[in-house]
C-alpha cells in the first residue's frame, strides 16, 4: 500500500510528504500527543521533525525489512520521546538560572549504520514476538509500552478493570521478555557464526 510513498521518497518528490500527511497525520499526532500530552507547540515541532527525518532518510528505507507504517511509528515515537526529554530537562532547569548541560544532546542514532541495522533487527524481532500474541494482548502491550497510556486509560478503552490490566500486563511482560531474549539471542548467535 505504501509502495507509492517509498517510490516518491526515492525520487525525492515532495508529493511523498503530502501523501504521508494524508494517510498518517492522525496517527503521527496520536503518538506525539500521547507522549507529549498538552504541549501543543512541541507536538507540532515533533511532527515537523518526523517529516524531515522521513525526507532525509526515506531513500534508504527498505519495504522488505519493515512496513512503512511501523518505521513511521518508530520515528514518531523516538522523536516525541526526544522532545519529552528536552522539555523535561528545560522544565527542571527553569528558574534555576542554569543552562541545561544536556540540552544540545540528541539521541538520534539514524546516521550510525551499525546501530540502524541493530535497531531494524530489534524491531523485526519485536514484531515477531508481538504478532504471536492474541489480538487483545497485543493491543494491551502496545497501549502501555508503545503509546505510554496509563492503566486507567487502557482500562477505560478496553473495558477492563485497572487491576485486570495491571495483572495481565505483568504476566505478558514476563512472557514477552523471555521470547524476545530468545529471538535476539538467535540473531546475535547467527551473526557470530
Amino acid at each position: 500500500m505504501d509502495e507509492d510513498i517509498v517510490e516518491l521518497l526515492r525520487e525525492r518528490d515532495q508529493k511523498s510528504i503530502e501523501l504521508i500527511a494524508q494517510r498518517y497525520e492522525r496517527l503521527l499526532r496520536y503518538i506525539a500527543v500521547t507522549i507529549l500530552r498538552d504541549r501543543e507547540t512541541e507536538v507540532e515541532e515533533c511532527i515537523n521533525d518526523v517529516y524531515l527525518k522521513v525526507w532525509t532518510h526515506g531513500t534508504a528505507f527498505d519495504l522488505e525489512k519493515a512496513s512503512f507504517r511501523t518505521w513511521l511509528k518508530a520515528i514518531t515515537r523516538n522523536t516525541a520521546l526526544n522532545y519529552l526529554r528536552k522539555v523535561s530537562r528545560r522544565e527542571a532547569f527553569e528558574g534555576t538560572g542554569e543552562e541545561d548541560p544536556l540540552s544540545s544532546g540528541d539521541t538520534d542514532d539514524s546516521d550510525n549504520p551499525e546501530r540502524r541495522m541493530l535497531f531494524q533487527e530489534e524491531i523485526q524481532a519485536l514484531e515477531r514476538v508481538l504478532n504471536d500474541l492474541k489480538k487483545k494482548d497485543r493491543e494491551l502491550v502496545l497501549r502501555r509500552f508503545y503509546y505510554l497510556q496509563s492503566t486507567r486509560q487502557i482500562a477505560e478503552a478496553m473495558e477492563m478493570s485497572e487491576n485486570a490490566v495491571d495483572s495481565k500486563l505483568s504476566r505478558l511482560k514476563k512472557r514477552l521478555r523471555k521470547r524476545y531474549e530468545r529471538e535476539m539471542s538467535g540473531i546475535k548467535g547467527g551473526a557470530g557464526q
